[in-house]
């Protein structure tokens, strides 16, 4: 009596272990796909296609094949063990299997034709096999005796359903332990036990009871014939439905990501969320009485249903509450992510969960045979699902926008659902008819009232952190792969700087702050190899270091990569003074390609590569800073060839700084590291052999006046300056990453989603940053000896001084004026005046400009004219401008100290007594005010107010 619910238990269990199993290969084919054929979006589309076209071919031969005296229960059990026999050595196969094709992909670089469809066929040819029995395993499952003589609709609901609730499990497990514990290769094992363990149950249990083996039924095939005609509808509708829920699944990811960190847990959360959805629906399906709603007549109402809840779940989505942090909408906290993609995502997944199932019902009552059945509806659905993604990111979302894709979605469930229905569901004699018309009554009221600028709101939400500083919105891009918003801040009624937000996040900027160290990555290895013909810039950003090597007149040729079309589309947008776009350079080639895939397909080779990636925590970037990655690097650089890598250790904990340096390293022995007054740093490899350049050429960029102005912008004013960048050569860091691991390819889970302690960070980057130690390792460095110009080596201790002291004030304020006196009266530089001041040379000329266009002299460039001046050294000039202000009262408090000191450095102390006399009762005593008399009475005799 009781058998037959135990054998659906039974094949439940077998199912939630495929179903964990399909989920940990599915994610480990992809990523390691997308290392050995590119990551970039195409790249990603056709691995995708491979993938769903070898479960389309394995639902195809269930369509039409007859399993006759096969047991199913066996040919399960051999199908799940193919999935383990060949998908786990794929996952060791797949990160050799790029380097074996690099000679072929180099042959075919010139041919993109050719070389797109050698990646779609490869990637099909190698998944063909376990993607195929993947797609075979449900449809003969329910072939199992003991389960046809069930009611078939609550069958496939509770089978399918806890195959769905094991691919939640397998992609948890996956993300939060087996990668991060056992690597890739560990989970692949892990994935292949699962699969043997869902074969060896399948085997114990299919001598339960033997088949009895009657006539055997007709074979059914994908033809349209008088006698046997396929039920055509249904079965576009599953392929709609495929199509929509899979297209929903990108628009969705999309939208969330103007709210949500876009990294791999993030996507883990999201992703476990739909298919939690589809999961419930589908056990919820098997629950539903025949006779209460028979499937034929439920499926209009489903789909009308998940049109509505598609436009309400958005309308009604909780946009969380902005905090003070301009991080308030890079939400990473898996339960918020939960909540939000709950709210979004799980009503039409829960809808699409009971769905499928009630199709499949239908089918299989027209075809008789449930596997053909089976086949024939997943082959429908996995087309469809192999569309839906497809059409989202290359069409809707470029074309229409995530609003107006929704609203393109639930209209096309309402399509479906005219499709599923038969003349007489909608008469309104009938209940079912008045359901119908109802809701699609209430779906068209829903568009017809629908507010069409929603969308402004949340692009508000997600850049309005960066509006702070009176930045405001210049343009804005739904792209293939994400949303760009372009900011500028103005100055003076003129461009200052710009801020490029992708989806929710900072990706780029012209700041000053930030071109420090993105016109270093060209201006370091430039300096070391003048000689240098042709470089390679991985990730375009917003062009400032590729500004930067355009700017060198010896350089013949730049090759531009970035995975995004839309970033070289924003190019034309940035202006400013100072700046020109480099894209119009006629040395400059673009390259819209995976930065990696480049390396290991392009044949060429470089004298230079430098890349600035996004932020390291987003998903996929953590590729750009393996110890493969690097290999790739440094087997494209020329003999002599330098590389230079971002390292933003304050993204970091010192743990993940350590193995990214320890990757680094263990490509480039001759490794260093270099930073200006920030946590910037920037990783330095050269190919051997090194290579001191002689004193005539190591001076190039200062004698020419291009590179020597926009150099002086970002503070390197003289040769020696260089020297004081740096941080660490390659025994230093083979010293501090003795016993640490590198960060690779098949431990990407080395980079965590852990917070950096910036309190950690800081203490660890002072070690390098404190002067006496950092000119100490620099003058004992064995690789500063062979490479370093003898010119560059003088008089360094004021400038690793320099650096020091800039780096704390920055981190945690100083004495500003002691500070501005140090840089006065002990060196002859111009922009430590200026940032001491809160100024820049970029600010200053914007200043400068105004101050010639006006007839008087403007108010508020005053603070930046004053800093200019005293970076000529121009003290009659500041005195002149402070006493202008001071004839209108001072704005500034600050303005009022500077004059009197001003004074007493010019040899004007009486003015100076004088004037702090004048102001004596209006200013408050404080420690800097008893510094300040202090010290001008000990260095000028200066007599303090009473």
């Amino acid at each position: 009596m009781h058998v037959r619910p135990v054998r659906t238990a039974i094949v439940s269990v077998i199912l939630f272990l495929s179903g964990s199993s399909a989920l940990l290969f599915q994610t480990l084919w992809l990523r390691l796909s997308g290392l050995a054929f590119g990551n970039s979006v195409w790249a990603a589309a056709l691995i995708l296609s491979s993938f769903m076209a070898g479960l389309a071919l394995g639902s195809a031969i269930a369509a039409s094949w007859t399993l006759q005296r096969w047991r199913p229960l066996r040919v399960y059990a051999g199908l799940e063990l193919a999935v383990a026999v060949f998908g786990c050595p794929l996952v060791f196969g797949l990160p050799l299997l790029g380097e074996w094709m690099r000679p072929v992909f180099q042959a075919l670089w010139n041919h993109q034709e050719f070389l797109n469809v050698l990646r779609f066929s490869m990637s099909f040819s190698i998944l063909l096999i376990p993607t195929t029995a993947l797609g075979l395993t449900l449809p003969v499952l329910l072939e199992d005796p003991l389960l046809t003589h069930q009611e078939f609709g609550r069958t496939i609901g509770i089978l399918y359903g806890f195959n769905t609730l094991g691919a939640v499990a397998g992609a948890l497990l996956g993300e939060t332990y087996l990668i991060r514990t056992f690597g890739l290769l560990g989970t692949g094992l892990a994935a292949a036990c699962l699969s043997c363990a869902a074969a060896g149950i399948a085997w114990l249990f299919s001598g339960a009871k033997p088949v009895t083996v009657g006539q055997s039924p007709k074979r059914f095939r994908l033809r349209l014939s008088l006698g046997d005609r396929p039920p055509w509808s249904l079965l576009f509708v599953s392929m709609g439905a495929g199509a929509i829920l899979l297209g929903l699944e990108v628009i969705w990811f999309r939208f969330m990501r103007l709210y949500v960190a876009s990294t791999s847990t993030a996507f883990c959360v999201m992703l476990a969320v739909v298919l939690v959805g589809i999961g419930l629906g589908s056990v919820a399906s098997s629950v539903i009485p025949g006779r209460l709603a028979p499937p034929r007549k439920l499926l209009p109402i489903l789909l009308l249903l998940a049109a509505i809840g598609t436009l309400l779940s958005y309308l009604f989505f909780p946009v969380p509450v902005l905090q003070g942090s301009t991080n308030a909408f890079h939400i990473e906290s898996w339960r918020q992510i939960e909540w939000l993609s709950l709210a979004l995502m799980f009503p039409v997944a829960f809808l699409s969960g009971i769905l499928f199932p009630s199709i499949l019902t239908c089918v299989q009552r027209d075809v008789g045979s449930r596997m053909n059945g089976a086949g024939l509806t997943i082959l429908f659905n996995t087309t469809g699902a192999a569309l839906g993604p497809l059409l989202a990111v290359f069409v809707l979302l470029p074309r229409l926008g995530f609003q107006s894709s929704f609203i393109l979605c639930a209209a096309s469930y309402a399509g479906l659902a005219i499709l599923a229905s038969e003349k007489p569901m909608w008469s309104i004699r009938r209940p079912l008819g008045i359901a119908l018309l109802g809701l699609a009554a209430l779906l068209i009221l829903i568009i017809a009232i629908f507010p069409y600028n929603r969308d402004e709101t949340h692009f508000a939400n997600a850049r309005r952190p960066y509006e702070a500083d009176g930045s405001h919105l210049i343009k804005r891009i739904e792209g293939t792969a994400d949303t760009l918003q372009l900011l500028r801040r103005d100055l003076f009624g003129e461009p200052y700087y710009y801020r490029l937000i992708t989806n929710a996040y900072s990706m780029s900027g012209t700041l000053p702050r930030s071109q420090r160290y993105m016109r270093l990555f060209a201006y370091l290895p430039l300096a070391l190899r003048p000689e240098a013909e042709n470089a390679l810039l991985i990730c375009y950003g917003m062009g400032i270091t590729a500004d930067a090597f355009t700017r060198d007149t010896h350089l013949k040729h730049l090759d531009v990569v970035d995975i995004s079309k839309e970033v070289f589309d924003l190019a034309s947008s940035y202006s400013g003074l100072g700046y020109s776009n480099p894209l119009r350079d006629p040395r400059v080639t673009t390259f819209v390609q995976d930065g990696r895939f480049f390396l290991q397909a392009c044949p060429e080779s470089y004298d230079i590569i430098t890349g600035e990636p996004p932020p390291l925590k987003v998903a996929g970037t953590v590729n750009l800073y393996t110890q493969q990655f690097f290999s790739l690097m440094h087997d494209r650089l020329k003999d002599g060839g330098i590389a230079t890598f971002w390292l933003p250790i304050y993204q970091l904990t010192t743990d993940e700084t350590k193995a990214i340096l320890r990757a680094f390293h263990n490509v480039f022995p001759n490794a260093s590291v270099w930073a200006t007054c920030d946590l910037e740093w920037i990783m330095t490899g050269i190919k051997r052999p090194l290579h001191k350049p002689n004193d005539k050429s190591a001076r190039a960029l200062w004698n020419n006046a291009g590179t020597r102005s926009d150099l002086g912008r970002i503070g390197v004013e003289v040769p020696a300056q260089m020297s004081a960048l740096f941080l660490m050569d390659g025994e230093e860091i083979d010293r501090i990453t003795q016993d640490v691991e590198p960060l690779s390819d098949l431990y990407p889970k080395r980079l965590t989603d852990v917070h950096p302690d910036l309190e950690a960070t800081h203490h660890f980057a002072y070690n390098y940053l404190e002067r006496s130690a950092a000119l100490r390792r620099f003058l004992s460095s064995s690789l500063i000896k062979e490479i370093w110009p003898n010119e560059w080596k003088k008089s360094l201790e004021d400038f690793f001084l320099l650096r020091e002291t800039r780096y704390l004030s920055e981190i945690a304020g100083s004495n500003w004026l002691a500070e501005l006196d140090l840089y006065l009266r002990h060196t002859q530089l111009r922009t430590p005046v200026l940032a001491v001041q809160n100024s820049d040379e970029f600010r200053l000329a914007l200043a400068q400009k105004l101050a010639t266009d006006s007839p008087s002299l403007p108010v508020e460039a005053l603070p930046d004219l004053v800093a200019g001046a005293l970076a000529r050294r121009d003290l009659h000039g500041a005195i002149q401008l402070l006493e202008r202000e001071r004839d209108r009262d001072f704005a500034n408090i600050n303005n009022f100290f500077l004059l009197i000191y001003l004074y007493c450095l010019n040899g004007n102390v009486e003015k100076a007594e004088a004037l702090a006399a004048a102001e004596n009762g209006s200013i408050q005593k404080d420690w800097f005010v008893d510094w300040l008399w202090g010290d001008l009475q000990a260095e000028f005799g200066f007599c303090p107010p009473h």
